[in-house]
Order: C-alpha cells, then sequence, then structure tokens
C-alpha cells in the first residue's frame, strides 16, 4: 500500500497542535502546582518566599518556552522499506530503529484533547524478551493515524513474503514440511539402547 502522506525515505512530523497539547498540559500543571505554592507562600506571610517562588515559576516558565519549540523541531519519524526509524530530543537526543518483522502490534490511542486537536498517537510494538508486547515507538501527533497504520501493517506483509517468514509474530518460516529433527547419529544411538533394552527384558 502505496501512501500519499507517508511515502517511503520521506521524513515526516507530528502535527504542529501537539505543540497546543503541550502548552495544554503544563498551564494545567502550573495553575495546580504553582498555584499551591503561592498560596503556601502568601499565607506563611514571608515575603522574601513568595518572590522566590513567583521568581522560581518564571524560570520554569521560560525554560519550557524555550524547550517546546526545540523539542518540536528536533522530532521525525520515517518509514524505509524494511525499518521504521524515529529521532527526538533536544538536551537528551534519542534514535531508534525497529524492522517491520519484529513489529507485533500497531495501536492507535486518542485522549479527549487529541480528539479535540484532530490527531491521535500511535504506538509500535514488539515482542520483548520475556513475550509481553512493549511500546518500541510512540509516533505522537499523527492526524492519518488510520492510514499509517495500514501503511505500516503493508510494509509488515511484504517484509515477510520477502523473507519467508508466517504471518505469526514470531517470524516462524513455514513450509509445509516436517524437518528431521533428530540427527542421524543420535537416532542409531537411540536404536542401540531400544535393542539392549528388548534384550534386558527378554531374559
Amino acid at each position: 500500500m502505496k501512501s500519499s502522506h507517508f511515502p517511503l525515505f520521506t521524513p515526516f512530523k507530528p502535527s504542529p497542535s501537539i505543540v497546543t497539547l503541550f502548552h495544554t498540559l503544563f498551564a494545567f500543571l502550573m495553575i495546580i502546582i504553582g498555584g499551591i505554592l503561592l498560596i503556601v507562600a502568601y499565607f506563611s506571610e514571608l515575603p522574601l518566599l513568595l518572590v522566590g517562588i513567583a521568581i522560581l515559576l518564571l524560570v520554569v516558565i521560560a525554560v519550557y518556552l524555550f524547550w517546546v519549540g526545540k523539542y518540536y523541531k528536533s522530532i521525525f519519524f520515517e518509514l524505509k522499506d524494511d525499518e521504521v526509524t524515529w529521532k527526538r530530543g533536544l538536551w537528551f537526543r534519542q534514535t531508534g530503529i525497529v524492522p517491520y518483522d519484529r513489529i507485533t502490534n500497531i495501536d492507535i490511542y486518542q485522549g479527549p484533547l487529541m480528539r479535540l486537536l484532530g490527531f491521535s498517537l500511535i504506538k509500535l510494538q514488539t515482542a520483548g524478551y520475556s513475550g509481553q508486547a512493549k511500546a518500541e515507538i510512540t509516533m505522537e501527533g499523527i492526524v492519518e493515524a488510520e492510514e499509517l497504520r495500514e501503511t505500516v501493517r503493508s510494509m509488515i506483509r511484504e517484509t515477510r513474503r520477502a523473507t519467508g517468514a508466517g504471518d505469526g509474530t514470531t517470524g516462524a518460516v513455514v513450509t509445509g514440511q516436517v524437518a528431521t529433527a533428530i540427527p542421524s547419529g543420535l537416532a542409531e544411538d537411540v536404536r542401540a539402547i531400544r535393542n539392549m533394552l528388548e534384550k534386558m527384558a527378554n531374559k
């Protein structure tokens, strides 16, 4: 399936509306946490404490405003012919690569604010060492989420057809033939032991 919104080897970004979501969540936290701190400082009757908390909150707001735009510019996703790649981070850079044949689940999430802003969040999950699925890539701010999911699913199918893998999540090869699991030398030893046991039983 070829996608007009998510062509291969073309990095794409989340919707700019995700910055509005960041602003909303940050404002909510500032109202709750900052409001509590200001109220406590006000009733403590310590002017210096009140001034100190006010300055601290202004510094936090300034750092956030500097960070949010830079962080949004750092986020990129890209579909390739055999894998999905991503990168993000301002101070701590993160990058990741997930081959299509390792993906086990593609989940779409959309909360009330996301629905209002018109985008979703997609989690590409892979099988962990314990057998439990874990989110390998979280793709936030995706407007055409269903189209992206179907595009990734089609790439998974193409990859598995090319490698001869089955449809299961383990990537097992389905050939329709039963392979001989016991080496010939080991089979001869088993027959010798069986014959010896039969002779002992006949005595």
